[in-house]
């Protein structure tokens, strides 16, 4: 794909002036809390973008066979990939005349598709790769979805194994990394996800299609954005009778969020997402998700439920939280699975990795808050640390007022964020480094001090006599509290001294920090984990930077309906 050039600013872009003003839009969902949905509503925009919600499930694989694209292994190169694109576009054209533009929708997906999976930008991807992309934003019944997606990966036998999942798992995860949301899904490594649905099925060797439907209704977390997907397609049209009891729109369009522990209590999404509450009602309080208009057997069920939750206490939910997918537990993982060697690679990180980064960020910042914060102010701060990296990592990714006013490149991208982080690192060393001088005064003033008051014992007052003391009593009191304060001068000199170490030991290791900051430069390593050094070990001089858990949804109760519980935080 041809490189854009601005004839302005003379700088590169690799985006479509149509795709890079729809990453710009995409800006206007961070005000969407849960990453879930800020995720599946972002893909659901991409998805309409690209004119994929028209494109059958049915149609695209008998597309992928008209094509003969029976190896996974294959390279596509990008002729190949526009003469597939084509041919589904042209049969859309067909029953969609007044929707669906083929070039553009041509030229836009083909873009997507190589932002997703060819970011080195060898000109070259996957069959698998291309396969799952558009698999997933096609039209279809979900579990139709999920079925496909095995066959995709599945043997002759119609089972597949640890390796075979792994791939397929990859491959989907891949479109929520490149809107910088990976972090939220248990990040880019799916051998968590794989242990997990094998552990599902009692570690059997090999998955047979209905246990991976199986796994997949349970909503895992590295997967939760594509049921999620469905749910916001679902309730784009839903319209419910009833009242916001914050916004007081009426009737409620989307999705509609009823309280389980308060009668008559309703949300619209809007507020939802924006974490709004009334007076009385708690955001971890449980609630309810409809993206369908309710029935009267679902209401008489909640009016049940509400009626059991108004006799249980506070303390019934902090300590009974329930998660609306199955979570992957990471842990340190010995090597990667085993899968497809990816694209040729550029040797910098490129901008989707930075995106990464801040992603990363916001995930732990979400993780140490729980699931939401309990109170206003903590609301406030979190919202407006979150906002601030979000506008950093959508500026680098669309740019403000010229789309092509950013750094592009992979070498560009490395050296604002070695600036950025190279200057973080001095006015850390800086303030270290006055905390010391400070104190080394402190230490010279009580030093003096101590000199003064420390003379010969009792000179002072041996030289002038008993006359000056007539009070035999007051001068022993007087000499026992002066020895007082000179063993709480010795006591917290000693003290300073042992600060003074620590803030030179501090100090070594922030050099060592940064020379190995300026080595990361050749070696092109991660240099978010320098940083990460830095808050561990010196927690309170170095600046946070917080960063998506997932925003813990719902869970699937009946069809059309989910339950959405929170996380208190700290449990």
């Amino acid at each position: 794909m041809k490189e854009n050039v601005t004839r302005i600013t003379q700088t590169t872009c690799w985006d479509h002036p149509k795709m890079t003003e729809l990453y710009q839009s995409l800006a206007d969902l961070n005000n969407v809390r849960f990453s879930a949905y800020r995720t599946a509503m972002k893909i659901r925009r991409l998805q309409k973008a690209l004119c994929l919600d028209l494109l059958d499930l049915s149609v695209a694989q008998n597309t992928f066979e008209q094509h003969k694209l029976t190896n996974n292994n294959q390279l596509l190169s990008v002729p190949d990939v526009i003469n597939c694109l084509t041919s589904i576009y042209d049969g859309l054209e067909q029953e969609h005349k007044d929707l669906v533009n083929v070039p553009l929708c041509v030229d836009m997906c083909l873009n997507w598709l190589l932002n997703v999976y060819d970011t080195g930008r060898s000109g070259k991807i996957r069959v698998l790769s291309m396969k799952i992309g558009l698999l997933s934003l096609s039209k279809g019944h979900l579990e139709e979805k999920y079925k496909y997606l095995f066959s995709q990966v599945a043997s002759a036998g119609d089972t597949c194994d640890q390796r075979q999942l792994g791939l397929l798992l990859h491959e989907a995860i891949q479109i929520p990394r490149q809107l910088g949301e990976v972090a939220a899904f248990g990040g880019s490594n799916i051998e968590p996800s794989v242990r997990s649905c094998f552990q599902h099925v009692t570690n059997k060797v090999e998955l047979e299609p209905r246990q991976f439907v199986d796994w997949m209704r349970l909503e895992p977390q590295s997967m939760v954005w594509l049921p999620v997907l469905h749910r916001v397609a679902a309730a784009e049209t839903a319209k419910h009778q009833a009242k916001c009891n914050i916004c007081k729109e009426c009737p409620i369009v989307g999705f509609r969020y009823r309280s389980l522990k308060h009668f008559n209590y309703d949300v619209c999404q809007s507020c939802f997402f924006s974490g709004r509450t009334a007076k009385g009602h708690k955001l971890n309080y449980p609630m309810v998700e409809y993206c369908t208009p309710t029935t009267s057997g679902e209401d008489m069920r909640d009016f049940t439920k509400v009626l059991k939750n108004k006799f249980r206490s506070k303390k019934y939910f902090a300590k009974h939280p329930r998660l609306g997918y199955l979570p992957v537990q990471t842990v340190l993982e010995g090597d990667n699975m085993e899968t497809l060697s990816q694209s040729p690679q550029l040797s910098h990180d490129d901008t989707h990795s930075r995106i990464e980064q801040y992603a990363s960020r916001l995930a732990q910042m979400e993780r140490s808050n729980g699931s939401l914060p309990t109170d206003s102010s903590s609301a406030t701060g979190s919202m407006d640390d979150e906002h601030a990296l979000i506008l950093q990592y959508c500026q680098t990714l669309g740019g403000e007022g010229s789309p092509c006013s950013q750094p592009q490149s992979p070498a560009q991208i490395l050296q604002a964020v070695e600036r950025e982080e190279r200057g973080e690192l001095e006015r850390i060393i800086a303030r270290l480094e006055e905390e010391q001088r400070t104190l080394q005064r402190e230490y010279e003033q009580l030093k003096e001090q101590h000199g003064q008051r420390g003379a010969p014992a009792g000179s002072p007052w041996e030289s002038e006599g008993p006359s000056a003391h007539p009070d035999e009593a007051d001068l022993l009191a007087e000499a026992k509290l002066l020895r007082q304060h000179k063993g709480r001068l010795e006591a917290r000199m000693h003290i300073l001294e042992e600060h003074n170490k620590q803030l030179e030991s501090q100090l070594h290791r922030l050099r060592q920090l940064l020379h190995q900051l300026l080595d990361s430069h050749n070696s092109s390593s991660d240099l978010a984990d320098v940083m990460e050094q830095i808050n561990n070990s010196f927690p309170a001089c170095s600046r946070k930077f917080p960063t998506p858990t997932p925003p813990h949804p719902v869970f699937p109760a009946s069809e059309g309906r989910f339950v959405f519980c929170h996380k208190v935080a700290g449990q």
